[in-house]
């Protein structure tokens, strides 16, 4: 069964994830040899490390469903556009 989308209680970890890759795409239009996913890793372990302190339980539903829901697509997106031949 699929998790609902409660704005409410996700709203702030998805707009964080959004920035983060936001971020990452323009530092991978800059830095093609490495990449937006490079970045986008990079940016998340770094910001992970300073909320580590911080009280980001309002962050982690959203943070969660993006991981788990919004990955697996953009995996199977990604798999869509391999060239076969």
């Amino acid at each position: 069964m699929a998790e609902s989308l409660d704005l409410a209680k996700k709203g702030k970890g998805i707009l964080l994830c959004l920035a983060i890759a936001v971020v990452a795409w323009i530092c991978g239009q800059h830095a093609e040899v490495v990449g937006g996913p490079v970045f986008g890793i990079l940016f998340g372990m770094l910001l992970a490390q300073v909320l580590r302190g911080r009280d980001a339980s309002s962050l982690q539903p959203g943070i969660k469903f993006t991981s788990k829901y919004i990955l697996q697509a953009a995996v199977v997106f990604l798999g869509f556009g391999l060239n076969l031949a």
